[in-house]
């Protein structure tokens, strides 16, 4: 289901009783997980098998690994003259189970997910020979994407010894399958999430103010804004060979504030509905708009996943041996300062790709995400040119001027790449980038600058999102939750009816379970 629906909203008030009122404290944990699986079951009715495969092949792998490295520690302790000897042979066999278990994983997802791709890929590389296989249209299982990225991290971090395996399968199932995180994340790490998904929590007013104030938040962001951006944007992709070149960046910068709008505003609802329970999930996203960099901006929007790919992707290639050797010849062949950077260049280079391919199984996701790696890869090679160019011109890096043209062209960069996603196809945003080079004409009407919305809309449409910067501004410099806990009550509930009052007259409420956010399809 939908966490903007009325049916979420049912479910989690049913959750909400049943954690508080009918579950003793010690026991509360197992309401979490009834309501997790009832609500990965409301979706799909296959998709749980999935998420059982997953998990029960992570929960044996972890106890396995978890198991060898107490038997090596064992061992050493009764001859420590071997100790180097053992650490190698046991780190061989954790690598074995750590790999088996990986490659089960990402195999489910790769097959349901790509499978498609793959085959088409195959079918033209072949067409040549005559024969063509037919091309699956597998049911892609509700947050498959996310729940292996969780996995994948939970087991990786029992290999490196951060953590010990959770031997209650039961248990391991609720942090894999925590309802506010499964349909578009964060994603987790254990050692933060499991006391507080355990412990069982007492009732707190302060959390369930506070919850209740970042989900009328998020709903306010997502059926206010998302979702009348979302039309105006998709007429404007859908047919854009009848715009000029300026109404379709139009759309792109449409589909930029239509993106952060629905992904924030969905990880404000599930943050908000977390913390009903005493439990705070990771951040996603921290005003990425004031990046003043491609490279910050991509650290402050969708965080857990960034973190994830750095830790278990970026570091661990950047000191591979492949990379080390690519670093060498880098060295040969332009220099000390730049071959240094050549190993993280190499692991950018995979990591990029890896996104594109993540958000998408489609050649034009594969570019947006090589753009992206081009470009911060780009920055780093240049940096010093660009020093000394701001240092000619006798620009102050920490001046506001500086900053604010800093943000202003990292948000039109952002917008720009918006070109690879945004059309249908492939073959669509190649014509789309070549209609914003080769057809520029201002917008012939008002219906060019935000087709099919009237004046009045517009205007409060305007308003909303001036509404959403202003507090992004507020919350640069100061927690907005927390300054407002401090103003009298009359301003707060002023505030709350404003916004109440706002989604009522002009927001999109899903009655249904059907509708939903971007990201989910990741």
């Amino acid at each position: 289901m939908t966490v903007n629906s009325l049916l979420f909203l049912a479910f989690l008030a049913g959750v909400f009783l049943l954690y508080y009122v009918l579950c003793p404290v010690k026991y509360r944990w197992l309401a979490l997980l009834a309501a997790s699986v009832l609500f990965y079951a409301l979706a799909c009715l296959a998709s749980p098998l999935y998420l059982l495969a997953v998990s029960v092949v992570i929960w044996i792998a972890g106890m396995w690994i978890d198991r060898l490295e107490q038997e090596c520690k064992e061992k050493i302790g009764a001859d420590k003259a071997m100790s180097a000897a053992l650490k190698k042979e046991y780190k061989g066999k954790k690598k074995g189970v750590l790999i088996t278990a990986v490659v089960i994983s990402l195999g489910i997802l790769l097959v349901l997910k790509y499978g498609g791709f793959f085959v088409e890929l195959g079918n033209r590389l072949t067409a040549l020979a005559g024969f063509t296989l037919p091309v699956p249209d597998f049911a892609v299982p509700l947050g498959i994407s996310y729940y292996t990225l969780i996995a994948i991290g939970y087991l990786v971090d029992i290999f490196k010894g951060k953590i010990r395996a959770q031997k209650n399968y039961a248990k391991l199932l609720l942090f894999l399958a925590y309802f506010p995180q499964m349909t578009q994340g964060p994603i987790n790490r254990y050692q933060p999430m499991a006391s507080q998904l355990y412990e069982g929590h007492r009732f707190d007013y302060h959390n369930f103010s506070f919850g209740c104030q970042r989900m009328l938040w998020g709903f306010f962001k997502k059926m206010v804004i998302a979702d009348n951006l979302q039309p105006v944007m998709q007429a404007i992709f859908a047919d854009f060979e009848q715009y000029g070149s300026v109404s379709c960046f139009l759309g792109c910068v449409y589909a930029t504030v239509w993106m952060y709008a629905d992904f924030s505003g969905y990880m404000d609802i599930v943050a908000g509905a977390s913390e009903l329970f005493g439990i705070h999930i990771a951040e996603n996203f921290t005003r990425p708009f004031f990046s003043r960099s491609l490279a910050e901006y991509w650290r402050r929007w969708h965080i857990s996943l960034g973190n994830w790919f750095r830790d278990y992707m970026f570091y661990p290639l950047a000191v591979s041996k492949p990379a080390a050797k690519f670093g060498k010849q880098g060295r040969k062949w332009f220099g000390v300062r730049v071959g240094k950077l050549f190993p993280s260049l190499f692991a950018l280079a995979f990591v990029w790709t890896c996104t594109g391919f993540w958000h998408d199984a489609s050649w034009r996701y594969i570019l947006w995400g090589f753009a992206n790696g081009v470009i911060i890869m780009g920055a780093m090679v240049l940096e010093p040119y660009f020093d000394r160019a701001k240092k000619a011109l006798h620009i102050r890096e920490e001046g506001r001027a500086w900053k604010i043209f800093s943000m202003i062209r990292t948000f039109l960069l952002v917008c720009l790449l918006k070109v690879f996603p945004g059309p249908a196809n492939t073959a669509e945003s190649l014509r789309f980038m070549g209609k914003l080079i080769t057809g520029f004409r201002l917008p012939a009407g008002w219906q060019e600058i935000l087709p099919g919305v009237g004046m009045g809309d517009a205007a409060l449409l305007a308003v909303a999102v001036v509404i959403l910067f202003v507090v992004d501004i507020i919350q640069e410099r100061q927690p907005v939750r927390e300054a407002l806990a401090k103003r009298p009550a009359a301003v707060r509930w002023v505030c709350y009816l404003f916004l109440v009052v706002f989604i009522l007259c002009v927001g999109r409420f899903q009655i249904s379970s059907s509708g939903g956010f971007a990201y989910a399809q990741f």
